[in-house]
């Protein structure tokens, strides 16, 4: 199942087809970025304690769901999937000792129904039954102003087993799967407890990817980019608006 985005924007001169698929382990191995680097983006974006972010971290890279090793210089690079796991995560509860029951629940939340979406000469074709994490994770590692252009969006709602991501003006929902007990009755109407949202706006889904986005274009780490006094700027001026080194 494949979702296929063919845009053109005053930021590219020739159309650009992405297709979403699902060979994330393969897409997502070129960052560069070391841990420690990874939580303080998240917190900062957020608006979390960097404490917080570590607890999430730390409990889903002991279920799997983050990449994981050595500390300091050793420290294995993040990943764009990394990145995706734990914005589901935080979206999805306040508290990090539940941070792998709603990752494992939420990233495999599927489309309700097929979606096209139009961007200027564009479009964005979004089958239906299209994975969470997949659909977002392919958004990210989307180029920097394509991302922006989107002005993407995403909410999950707690117990209510739904997720939504909103491109434009258009709103797409994603359905978790019950558990034996709630399809037999356990799960009465629409919601239980208190309905409750969290989700991040577009300034900071594409703020958290940019690090990213620039580890690519320019071939070197993060943490070389931030070491000199307004690197990381000069970085994202060159390749974001093609302003040249002085």
């Amino acid at each position: 199942m494949v979702a296929v985005w063919s845009l053109t924007t005053r930021f590219s001169i020739k159309q650009r087809t992405f297709r979403l698929d699902h060979a994330l382990n393969v897409r997502y191995t070129y960052c560069i970025m070391k841990h420690k680097a990874f939580t303080n983006i998240i917190a900062h974006s957020c608006r979390v304690p960097d404490k917080t972010v570590e607890l999430f971290s730390r409990n889903l890279k002991e279920a799997g769901l983050l990449t994981s090793g050595a500390r300091g210089v050793n420290a294995p690079e993040m990943t764009v999937l990394d990145l995706t796991r734990m914005i589901i995560a935080i979206c999805g509860t306040d508290r990090p000792s539940d941070a792998v029951e709603v990752s494992n629940r939420y990233r495999v939340a599927r489309s309700t129904k097929a979606e096209t979406i139009t961007i200027g000469q564009g479009k964005i074709e979004i089958p239906e039954g299209e994975e969470l994490e997949d659909l977002l994770s392919n958004f990210l590692d989307l180029p920097f102003l394509a991302l922006k252009a989107l002005d993407l969006c995403l909410f999950i709602h707690w117990n209510r087993l739904e997720a939504e991501m909103l491109i434009c003006d258009a709103r797409i929902t994603f359905k978790v799967a019950l558990t034996d007990d709630e399809r037999d009755g356990q799960w009465l109407g629409s919601f239980k407890g208190i309905s409750t949202r969290r989700g991040l706006g577009s300034h900071e889904l594409t703020q958290m990817s940019l690090p990213f986005y620039l580890e690519k274009e320019d071939g070197t780490t993060w943490e070389q980019m931030t070491a000199e006094k307004g690197g990381a700027a000069k970085v994202a001026a060159r390749h974001i608006f093609g302003v040249k080194d002085e």
